[in-house]
């Protein structure tokens, strides 16, 4: 089935496995980078969340630029930012010079990642929407399993300035890749352009963008806690549950997508948020390895499943000529979700302890998906 989709698809796909095989390699290695030039804890924590910070803030304006000029410049340039930052990192000597260059990083991750899933969306088959998302999506987590122990091997064995320059080709070859693509023609004038406020108020837009927000409340509290919490329960190889998300996201993606396709965005949505909201609870239980990575595959299901279909229930509500925004309205809500959430679950784990603060989450998100059901049944 795959074949019958067109060579601009891949080859966005392949530049998006490349955009972020260069940002993953430099996830482990950036914050003992940090460290090296000087920077306190609080300060490498101030450099890796500026990026988030650029790209929380730029995604709704550079949707907007994305429908007025089209997918594939804010692909280009964001490709071509990931090119550069990497370089610059090297030339940083001090805190603030990394923080304005991680900004810089962060605005090229906000256009780039508005603009592939827009153009994706503009690319899918007729019918198979949710297929082509799901398909398009598992790029990134391949990369997942790949780059950041790579970065850490070349950081160790080879140094700073072989690692930046690694990553720098590879956001080059992103480019390259996206340069032969051609995007489909829509008319951009500023009478077929409703705005931000004429797509955010429509609820086909902001239900599912608050699913995702609250979809990616769940991942931040995995990515942020974790760690501690399999510390203070004595369970090693937490690499394992990560492992098994990222092979359980490959393998559901595209089939979920699909399956949207043929019952609807709301019938796969719904489940996949009640499979996250019980991979939590489970995971309140947990005090083993092998429990651990069980956990992992139901989120991993449950998270590939909603992530997947919201973002195709997104894509459905609005034209071509708006996606773009509609788009970078869902990922801004992504975005926030993860610090927002990570800080006030931060909040909770210290006052009640990490169990509780995960079968928050897992309650949280089950609410979240009986809210999506309710308000995705009626009509607007």
């Amino acid at each position: 089935m795959i074949f019958n989709y067109p060579v601009d698809f891949f080859l966005a796909m392949l530049a998006n496995f490349l955009f972020f095989f260069s940002f993953q390699l430099l996830l482990t290695p950036l914050p003992i980078y940090v460290e090296r030039i000087g920077g306190e804890p609080a300060q490498v924590g101030l450099v890796m969340g500026a990026l988030a910070l650029a790209a929380i803030f730029s995604r709704p304006g550079m949707g907007r630029v994305v429908d007025r000029l089209g997918r594939k410049p804010a692909l280009l340039f964001g490709s071509a930012t990931f090119a550069v930052a990497p370089l610059l990192y090297l030339s940083a000597r001090s805190v603030p010079q990394l923080v304005a260059v991680r900004l810089f990083h962060g605005l090229g991750l906000g256009a780039f990642t508005t603009a592939y899933i827009a153009l994706i969306a503009d690319l899918a088959p007729s019918g198979r929407r949710g297929e082509a998302m799901g398909l398009a999506a598992t790029a990134s987590p391949l990369s997942l399993m790949i780059a950041p122990p790579l970065g850490t091997s070349l950081m160790e064995s080879q140094g700073f300035a072989p690692l930046f320059a690694v990553a720098a080709s590879a956001a080059a070859l992103s480019l390259a890749a996206g340069l032969p693509i051609a995007e489909p023609q829509a008319d951009r004038s500023p009478a077929s352009d409703g705005g931000f406020f004429q797509v955010v108020r429509r609820r086909g837009v902001w239900v599912p963008s608050v699913a995702a927000g609250v979809v990616a409340l769940t991942y931040g509290s995995v990515i942020t806690f974790l760690p501690l919490f399999a510390a203070r329960r004595g369970i090693e190889g937490v690499g394992f549950f990560f492992t098994a998300y990222a092979l359980a996201i490959i393998a559901v993606q595209a089939l979920a997508g699909r399956l949207s396709d043929r019952v609807g965005r709301r019938m796969v949505a719904v489940p996949a948020m009640i499979c996250i909201g019980l991979a939590f609870f489970a995971l309140t239980h947990a005090h083993s390895t092998p429990w651990l990575a069980a956990v992992g595959i139901a989120y991993g299901l449950g998270f590939g499943g909603a992530r997947t279909t919201l973002d195709a229930l997104i894509a459905d509500s609005v034209p071509l000529t708006l996606r773009g925004t509609a788009m970078g309205i869902d990922y801004a809500s992504f975005d926030l979700g993860i610090g927002l959430g990570s800080f006030l679950l931060g909040l909770v784990a210290e006052a009640w302890g990490y169990g509780s603060m995960y079968g928050l989450v897992g309650a949280i998100c089950l609410a979240g998906a009986a809210t999506l059901f309710v308000l995705t049944a009626r009509p607007g």
